[in-house]
């Protein structure tokens, strides 16, 4: 909603004389008693306010941005604004004013705290201000009263008559909700639906022609849309912003030039794939890729990039240097990446388990063996680190001994299918301590260095997964006095937790 206003804002043409702008940010994680205490709606003012600046050629000793306001603070920071609108235009200057506000609302208005500013006080307070063009936008439940106040359109596309002549003039009020439906935010996106939309779209998202420049129909247009489907599957319901607009006059109607940005991440075409953003900041944006490629202005810094898509999932770390504009290379999902998608495993998975072990002895038969052990995914490639304990006791030539064993190995193991029962195989390296005990308590010890090749087969039951985990190799270690090297194997049911 927030930037709906600066949709408007900038609909004002940058004129010869120039075009001065001013606005005022308010944020308000309280509202009135009993309301629950909000999330984001300061940190939404916050972002907001610094995109303007950012993108939107707000100065900022023309941005005055209040956290947890009093109405009267909030009157108190529109007519300081307002002295330096009139000043400006005293000088000449088309100017703009844009208010922000994100928090509670009611039906009786915004909440600040335990005190509320009425839509009526609201819509006096902006449309009687001096600037040449006056945007508000109301990001909060219950706002869709602010614009039906004399009528207003829910707006999953933007169709309002462009006016003719070459100045704009009036004002234009945004709300993120309809009458009687509620503004959402989310904890994984950090803030809520529609402001955080509306500042993707701003960036570069929404610029549908690839022009470099964000107009107010493009920018809308995007956030509607991407507000609706965000909403769409949440326990309140979908969200549908309305709008109001009583302007005249006619302007390049641009909401952000992304040629003001730090710098630039050139997205490729990707149709069916979504690529999430977390940089410098805490930006986070979402952007559904389609045929063409977008570019999108971010803050310079260094950004992890996942890409989400049909054929699994993939990510990059990069930075972005100030002043630089990189192309984003094309994100190539891994066997498991492919297989995650596909119902395998997570990519980190906790296992216990149990089974035998033969260790190529002479009647050594086979001994029970137990196993813990942790499987993490680094790209393509499974480490397993497992830590291994066997025991049984031998008669060879009429001789009785006790023997145990414990072991750790690490292997790497690569996929060899895509789906929801995982092949791996790999090579295993690993060491261990053998221990022979005689009958008359002599014994003798050894170390034991293991190298062969692991396979472990994995499928999901239910919350877990369950699988068999076979390695076969060679082990070296000193046997009556002399260095040996036997075969070995070992062959175990594990049961693995993801996480």
């Amino acid at each position: 909603m927030k930037l709906a206003l600066l949709m408007v804002a900038l609909a004002v043409p940058a004129l010869a004389q120039g075009a001065a702008r001013f606005a005022v940010v308010v944020g308000n994680d309280a509202g009135a008693t009993g309301r629950p205490r909000l999330w984001f709606a300061e940190k939404d003012a916050d972002r907001f306010s610094g995109t303007l600046r950012e993108l939107g050629d707000f100065s900022e000793d023309r941005t005055v941005l209040l956290r947890g306001a009093t109405p009267r603070r909030v009157r108190e920071a529109l007519a300081t604004i307002e002295a330096r609108i009139e000043s400006a235009r005293s000088a000449g200057e088309r100017t703009l004013l844009v208010f922000y506000y994100s928090g509670h609302a009611g039906s009786a208005g915004l909440e600040l705290g335990s005190e509320v500013l009425s839509y009526a006080d609201l819509r006096a307070l902006v449309g009687g201000s001096k600037a040449d063009a006056k945007v508000a936008i109301v990001d909060a439940c219950e706002s869709g009263l602010l614009t039906q106040v004399k009528g207003a359109m829910a707006a999953p596309a933007l169709d309002f008559a462009v006016p003719l002549d070459d100045s704009v003039r009036g004002t234009a009020f945004i709300a993120s909700t309809a009458v009687g439906e509620s503004a959402q935010e989310s904890a994984v996106i950090g803030g809520s639906f529609f402001t955080h939309h509306l500042e993707v779209g701003l960036r570069g998202a929404a610029d549908i022609d690839g022009d470099g420049l964000v107009t107010l129909g493009e920018a809308f247009r995007y956030t509607s849309a991407q507000t609706v489907s965000g909403t769409a599957g949440t326990m309140a319901g979908p969200q549908h912003p309305t709008y109001e607009f009583k302007m005249s006059g006619r302007g390049d109607v641009v909401l952000a030039d992304l040629r003001k940005a730090e710098a630039k991440l050139v997205l490729p075409a990707d149709p069916g794939a979504t690529y999430i953003l977390r940089g410098p900041k805490g930006l986070l944006a979402e952007v559904s890729q389609g045929a063409a490629a977008t570019t999108l202005a971010l803050p310079s810094g260094r950004y992890v990039v996942e890409r989400r898509g049909p054929d699994g999932r993939a990510t990059a770390d990069l930075l972005l240097e100030s002043g630089a504009t990189k192309n984003l290379p094309p994100l190539t999902p891994t066997r498991y990446e492919v297989a995650r998608s596909k119902g395998g495993p997570l990519p980190g998975l906790l296992y216990a388990g149990a089974g035998i072990e033969w260790v190529g002895l002479p009647n050594f038969g086979v001994a029970p063996v137990v196993r813990l052990g942790l499987r993490k995914e680094l790209g393509p490639v499974g480490l397993r680190f497992r830590f291994d304990y066997s025991w049984t006791s031998v008669v060879d030539q009429g001789i009785r001994y006790d023997w145990s064993y414990l072991a750790g190995g690490v292997a790497a193991l690569f996929p060899l299918n895509t789906g929801a029962i995982l092949v791996e195989a790999g090579p295993e390296l690993g060491y261990g301590y053998a221990r022979q005990t005689l009958g008359d308590q002599r014994n003798f010890s050894s170390g034991v260095l293991w190298a062969g090749v692991v396979a472990m087969v994995t499928a999901p039951v239910g919350p877990v997964r369950i699988g068999i985990d076979a390695s076969f190799g060679a082990q070296a270690f000193r046997l009556n006095e002399s260095n040996t090297v036997k075969p070995g194997a070992s062959a175990l049911l594990l049961v693995l937790w993801g996480f």
